[in-house]
């Protein structure tokens, strides 16, 4: 990043730097609170609608800062916070541009309903998922969690599952810094499986087929499995893989920034450009078609963020963040999957074996048969897939000071308006395809263009604020009330949603000591019958400032101790699977009824209405300590215990099927979720050369459910209640049978006729049956029970050093589909499969026996195929050096620093290299390194 500093500024030039900005964004401001005390040495957080010293912090609140999240190279910023902000766990999916976003979750999960997400909260105003990964990393001042009631229960029925609260960058009282910043990598797939070549296919495929059908049913000659093996016909005997036809071994991503900061007593000011691109792994198109474009992906981001002092007592705050994102894949729509992403091409890849055809012929045509459809062509005769997504933040505030009725008092009122527009463009076109018979499949079509909007997102957010803050001797006191209006419109819903949301906070510290803070939100939404649309959500919390009390002042240990506690009651409104579960919905159909089939429409009663549906409620309980220890070891720990009730559930238990209507949904649901969060830093002591910090975290979090309103079962290892939410229930595999006695003396596998080489199954019941209910509780889930951060930084002589693991512990995953199940639903076969089970490997064999056929008994969801999903990875490594600034500022340039960084660099895990724990099936996980320059003017 270039960084101009103008050592001298008149308020002037900030004037005519700020008009320039106007005619530029044509009056697309918008606003944003700062709370600014320029004299003070405290450290402010960022808390729900303002800032708080740390010493007055009573909640539990995790903060990174922008500048950390830059670290990590990757076009969804959401990427950027894996192990950064101690209780947020992060779950890596697709790696694909335009379609990587993770999951967030904040302590774990404590609903089994379908509102798990944590709220979103952008420069104070209501946001999505969806915006907040349009952000980039160099707009964002700091991301901050907030995970218990004393923090976040002033967002009243949203609050439940935590509150991510994203601060974009603003203007500073300071003179003019421009900073320019570039960044060019290539990223490259972690893992790709490993699927075998057209010889092993062939031979495997042989011992499959003799397998199940006995001697003599082998589908190669000899003569087959030596062509495949030579490579003397590849047109008759085929060898491809498609992996290597398809995707390139290294892809660019860049990235380019541009902003300008700085300020004066009348206007501050952030401005910023940035442009991000990703050229993805497919490969360029080999030859000019008319048919297919290049995958690409290209980002720009753009803000204005502007502060103004209009007089005395009255102040602005004004904010336009934006992005314009336009994506590119090649491919079509295909069997109901859409073409926006890689998932169709991808799954084909896995599942096509290597001998089926060529990707074309000599004489041009394109290789295929009527089961499968060619990957290569899918991507360069079918047309393409085009997105542009344009999203906006615009707000404005005005803060003003009624200092002159009594002193601390203000009041403000802001305006907020978000909105993401998204619009396709879909080039279709069908081509012909070859089988190895010469006979042919599908028929070339015209290309047709279809154009049309996708989907839209906009809210529209009214908030009005009376705020107090003054400090009487050793008492301060510090208190809030908000109001407002909320209204979201989604394309896909007829109706707006409204919210009306109001709350307030009051605290009260005395002699930086002793603290203590009540909140509230009394909020409510539409989605709920009259009478059930509002509720009031309390919580309390006290600090306790050890370290300033006389007794512990000059000891040499113990420089700062913070006791906090707090208790409080959240919601979450975004449960259920109906809107409006008041209203009775019906629904209908065709029967076809006589000798005529004639068709006869009914009419039926669906979801049986239920008046009195709410939303879910969470009680939490927090209680942690802050300290620093010897001037250099800073400790942050907490313990948290929380209880969801009221969540939406249908009562299985006491309404059968056969009663005639629709269950309805009641809210009965009950699951407990506790867990631990602890962080531990070290800092080393500075020298004039060299400073140093180690810093390690972890996070814990174990859910069980209480109540589900599950129907009746035989046996209680079948129930879901007293286990994790998600929990898998799996038969128990005890190995292979390795004879026949042995399947003679076992109970009865009632999915299929087994021989030797099947997978056998514990008979939980002792029934001598092998079936349903024979199912229990086994392993975790794929959200980590536990989350561990270990990361270190160092500069020595204008060198820099950063680097950061994160690891997951009590995790599993589940290995299905054509990627792992050889030969099934006519699929290939990967290197996992080498180690299967034959009479001579019976003693090491890790794989079942080969079968051609589906085998209905091997690929039984079992403990089997359940593998532990635990993991260490390095996120992110940055190596950079900073030219000393005698030599820079002889040409009048602040400074310049150079780095190489990497991301997502290798893991260490349980997959035997096969898959990333994380990415398991589609669009691998994605290795990125990259060079760097930030340059300062």
């Amino acid at each position: 990043m270039i960084n101009m500093k103008i050592k001298k500024e008149s308020p002037m030039k900030h004037r005519m730097f700020l008009l320039v900005q106007g005619l530029l964004f044509a009056g697309l401001l918008s606003a944003q609170v700062v709370v600014t005390d320029s004299a003070s040495t405290e450290r402010l957080v960022p808390i729900a609608y303002g800032e708080r010293p740390d010493w007055e912090m009573t909640g539990a609140v995790s903060s990174v800062k922008g500048d950390e999240l830059i670290k990590s190279f990757t076009t969804n910023v959401a990427n950027t916070l894996y192990g950064r902000l101690p209780g947020l766990t992060v779950g890596q999916q697709s790696s694909e541009p335009g379609d990587d976003a993770p999951t967030l979750h904040a302590r774990g999960i404590g609903t089994f309903g379908s509102g798990r997400d944590v709220t979103i909260i952008i420069d104070g105003f209501p946001s999505t998922y969806e915006l907040f990964q349009q952000l980039s990393p160099q707009e964002i001042e700091s991301v901050n969690l907030l995970k218990d009631a004393a923090s976040a229960a002033i967002y009243g029925n949203k609050a439940a599952n935590g509150v991510l609260l994203v601060k974009t960058k603003r203007g500073v009282n300071a003179p003019l810094e421009l900073k320019l910043g570039v960044r060019f990598g290539m990223q490259q797939a972690t893992r790709l499986p490993d699927f075998l070549d057209s010889y092993d296919y062939a031979r495997l495929y042989n011992e499959a087929m003799v397998n199940d059908y006995g001697p003599g049913s082998e589908v190669y000659s000899a003569a087959d499995l030596d062509a495949y093996k030579n490579g003397t016909d590849k047109y008759r005997y085929p060898n491809v893989n498609w992996y290597d036809q398809l995707l390139r071994k290294l892809s660019p991503i860049a990235d380019y920034n541009l902003s300008a900061r700085g300020g004066s007593d009348v206007v501050r000011y952030f401005v910023l450009l940035n442009v991000a691109t990703n050229s993805g792994l497919y490969k360029g198109i080999e030859k000019e078609s008319d048919y297919t474009k290049d995958f690409s992906y290209t980002r720009y981001n753009f803000r204005t963020n502007v502060d103004v002092k209009l007089s005395k007592r009255i102040s602005s705050e004004f904010t336009l963040g934006g992005s314009v994102e336009d994506r590119v894949n090649p491919g079509r729509v295909r069997n109901n999957v859409s073409g926006e992403y890689s998932t169709n091409v991808f799954n084909l890849m896995a599942k096509l074996p290597p001998n089926a055809f060529p990707v074309y012929y000599e004489d041009g045509r394109i290789g295929g048969n009527s089961a499968y459809y060619n990957p290569w062509a899918e991507i360069t005769e079918t047309g393409y897939y085009s997105t542009n997504r344009r999203a906006a933040q615009l707000s404005a505030k005005l803060i003003g000071d009624l200092g002159m009725i009594t002193p601390g008092l203000s009041i403000s009122g802001a305006v907020g308006f978000n909105t993401i527009y998204k619009s396709y463009t879909i080039a279709s076109r069908e081509y012909a395809r070859y089988d190895l018979s010469g006979q042919s499949f599908g028929e070339v079509s015209a290309m047709s263009i279809s154009e049309s909007a996708y989907n839209q997102w906009r809210n529209f957010v009214v908030h009005g604020f009376l705020n107090y803050d003054r400090t009487f001797g050793a008492h301060h006191v510090d208190a809030m009330l908000m109001g407002g209006y909320e209204e979201y419109n989604v394309s896909t819903t007829d109706l707006p949603y409204k919210d009306i949301v109001s709350g307030g906070r009051l605290t009260y510290s005395y002699d930086k000591r002793y603290v203590g803070e009540f909140s509230f939100a009394y909020s409510g939404c539409d989605n709920y019958a009259p009478g059930k649309r509002f509720g009031f959500f309390p919580a309390g919390s006290l600090g306790y400032v050890i370290s300033n009390e006389e007794f512990l002042k000059g000891n040499r240990v113990i420089d700062y101790l913070k006791l906090r506690a707090s208790y409080g009651l959240t919601g979450n409104k975004d449960n259920g699977s109906t809107r409006f579960p008041y209203n009775q919905y019906y629904t209908g159909g065709n029967y076809y009824l006589g000798e005529s089939n004639t068709a006869t429409y009914y009419y039926v009663q669906n979801y049986y209405a239920n008046p009195d549906a709410t939303w879910e409620k969470d009680t939490k309980f927090n209680i942690g300590f802050d300290a620093i220890l010897f001037d250099r070891l800073s400790i942050t720990a907490d313990y948290f215990k929380e209880r969801r009730y009221d969540i939406l559930t249908m009562p299985y238990d006491v309404l059968p099927s056969f009663v005639g209507f629709e269950r309805p949904e009641l809210n009965i649901g009950e699951v407990s979720n506790q867990g631990f969060e602890a962080v531990v830093r070290y800092t080393g002591k500075e020298t004039r050369d060299l400073t140093w910090f180690v810093e390690a975290s972890a996070w814990f979090a174990r859910n069980k459910i209480i109540y589900n309103a599950e129907a009746p079962q035989n046996y209680d290892y079948q129930y879901r209640t007293g286990h994790r939410v998600d929990q898998p229930f799996l038969l128990e595999s005890l190995g292979f049978f390795n004879d026949q006695a042995e399947i003679d003396q076992s109970p009865t596998q009632t999915f299929a006729t087994v021989q030797p080489g099947d997978l056998k199954y514990a008979d939980l019941n002792n029934d001598d049956r092998i079936d349903a209910e024979d199912y229990k509780a086994i392993g975790y889930t794929d959200v980590p029970e536990c989350t561990l951060g270990l990361h270190a930084g160092a500069t020595y002589k204008g060198f820099d050093f950063d680097i950061l693991f994160q690891g997951a512990v009590n995790r599993s995953v589940y290995w299905s589909g054509s990627y792992f199940e050889a030969f099934q639903n006519d699929g290939q076969i990967s290197s996992i499969a080498l180690n299967r089970w034959t009479e001579d490997t019976k003693a090491t064999a890790t794989y079942p026996r080969l079968s051609a056929s589906n085998n209905q008994n091997n690929y039984q969801s079992s403990s089997f195929w359940q593998k532990n999903g635990d993991f260490l990875k390095l996120r992110s490594l940055e190596i950079g050096y900073t030219i000393p600034s005698n030599l820079t500022k002889k040409i009048k340039i602040e400074g310049i620093r150079v780095f190489a960084n990497g991301t997502n660099l290798f893991s260490l895990d349980h997959m035997d290299g096969f898959t990333d724990p994380e990415t398991l099936t589609g669009y691998p996980a994605m290795r990125t390194v990259s060079l760097g320059l930030s340059v300062q003017l």
